[in-house]
């Protein structure tokens, strides 16, 4: 595209020459090539206007600056009073703006994210619409899948882009993006054209980031507010909100055109009637503003109910025939890393998650306990990321499970028995040997777990869920739950 062009559609003021062609952006001065517009970008650490030379040494054919800085004789540049937006707005006009061809679906909130947009995006599929899909665990366009290796859930600008761009390619006619906190204050997703914004819960997660739990609240709120000033294509704008969580009176006080709630009573627009849970998924009645279908979740835990109320309230709003939502949660198998059951013949459950925080561990222990008969058994550890409470998550195991081992989880630059340590002091009353153990080497704490696991046990493997590496002192190393979850399980069948 011509830069003047560029600049025009994402509203930049251009000195210079306007006739270079632009074929890529790049925020990162070492990934700059031939061709490419840098955005000089602050981040966290790092203000991407000191390395304007290197991205010029690099091939890049203009730049995207907020404050004046040296820029060599000749390269054009684009200013603007913010280049965190206008990232995001270059990124979007350099691809066509391609959510304005698509529906488009973000779903934010603490915990759940993930199911909701493979949910939603399997309904979509499953009633015929071709659908795409960017979350933590992959990016699928049209039912191919490519795994997220990328460390975010939400991608910067430019990949959010270019990933939309394929799924218009792909023929896809609506998509669903989750949305993290950290991708809406940093306008990642600015330049995206939402037509429903869905939210699951707000918990107390990054607190580092967002120092309060009301500035959290407020981040994710602006999902909301981009869906309601977004470009019309023909679809109400409507917001999806769980009734039943602590946040609800707050985001029913943004303006959007249409609200759905959704939670377990009836003063929800879409909730359960005749609920029956089992230890493998529920089966219930949905009432729908469309009318109501039957529902069979094949897929564990109250927390999947209400994912699949949330799921149903994106699908319903993108234009899904109701009775094509339940055919379609009927058929969803589940997302990998999500209470994934690993199951090769054995006389106790495997359970992979990717609970990774206390709140999330608390869940997902206590809604594997009523379906086991006999002891609950968890493998976790605390990651070196510093909002999470690792005190908190032993209290968790603490209270929740019957026997837990603490081990190792992404402990980055970080000595992961000190870790350790600092989860072991939140299981006040609990006593090594006799209710806990600590085994730092996670593959070796896998097989503990599986070795003592009698009949009608359960085993919780939390934290690293879909992952594929783990980050240590020494860099990423390859990583796969499952694998040694099999791996563990074969053995022990094997003795």
């Amino acid at each position: 595209m011509r830069l003047a062009d560029l600049a025009r559609g994402a509203g930049a003021v251009l000195d210079g020459n306007g006739d270079v062609d632009v074929t890529g952006i790049a925020y990162d001065s070492r990934r700059a090539g031939a061709g490419d517009l840098f955005v000089a970008v602050q981040g966290l650490h790092v203000d991407g206007h000191h390395y304007v030379g290197e991205a010029i040494a690099q091939g890049a054919v203009a730049v995207a600056i907020e404050r004046n800085v040296t820029i060599p004789a000749g390269v054009p540049v684009l200013r603007m009073p913010s280049t965190r937006i206008g990232l995001a707005e270059l990124s979007a006009e350099l691809y066509g703006r391609p959510s304005r061809r698509l529906k488009l679906a973000g779903i934010t909130g603490t915990d759940g994210k993930t199911t909701v947009t493979h949910m939603a995006e399997h309904v979509l599929q499953a009633s015929g619409i071709v659908a795409g899909a960017m979350s933590t665990v992959a990016f699928k366009v049209s039912g191919r899948e490519v795994d997220n290796v990328s460390g975010q859930t939400t991608t910067e600008a430019p990949e959010v882009q270019a990933w939309l761009a394929r799924m218009v390619e792909g023929g896809a006619t609506c998509a669903v993006l989750e949305t993290t906190s950290h991708a809406l204050v940093q306008e990642r997703v600015r330049a995206c054209d939402f037509d429903v914004a869905a939210f699951t819960n707000v918990g107390r997660d990054h607190l580092d980031y967002h120092s309060t739990w009301e500035d959290y609240l407020e981040a994710k709120g602006r999902l909301i507010d981009l869906a309601a000033g977004a470009a019309d294509k023909g679809i109400e704008k409507t917001a999806v909100l769980n009734r039943d969580d602590v946040s609800y009176e707050r985001l029913a006080r943004r303006a959007i055109p249409r609200r759905w709630t959704y939670g377990l009573t009836t003063a929800s627009d879409l909730h359960p009637l005749d609920l029956a849970i089992t230890g493998t998924g529920s089966r219930f009645r949905m009432k729908t503003p469309a009318g109501e279908t039957e529902v069979t979740l094949h897929v564990p835990a109250r927390f999947n109910i209400y994912n699949a109320l949330c799921a149903a309230g994106v699908c319903l709003a993108l234009g899904v025939p109701v009775e094509d939502i339940g055919r379609g949660l009927a058929a969803f198998e589940g997302v990998r890393g999500r209470l994934e059951p690993v199951d090769l013949g054995q006389d106790f459950r495997v359970y992979i998650d990717f609970a990774h925080a206390a709140g999330s561990l608390a869940s997902a222990l206590a809604e594997l306990r009523p379906f086991t008969r006999g002891r609950l058994i968890v493998v976790f550890g605390s990651t070196a990321r510093s909002d999470h409470d690792r005190p908190g998550m032993g209290r968790a195991a603490a209270e929740f499970s019957d026997f837990f081992i603490i081990t190792t989880d992404d402990p980055l630059s970080e000595d992961p028995v000190e870790i350790a340590r600092d989860v072991q002091s939140g299981a006040e009353g609990k006593a090594p040997g006799r209710d806990f153990e600590v085994v730092i080497d996670r593959r070796a704490a896998i097989r503990r777990a599986i070795e003592i696991a009698q009949p009608g046990d359960t085993v919780l493997l939390a934290g690293k869920g879909h992952e594929r590496s783990m980050r240590t002192a020494r860099g990423s190393e390859p990583w796969d739950e499952r694998a040694e979850a099999e791996a563990a399980i074969r053995e022990r069948l094997a003795v």
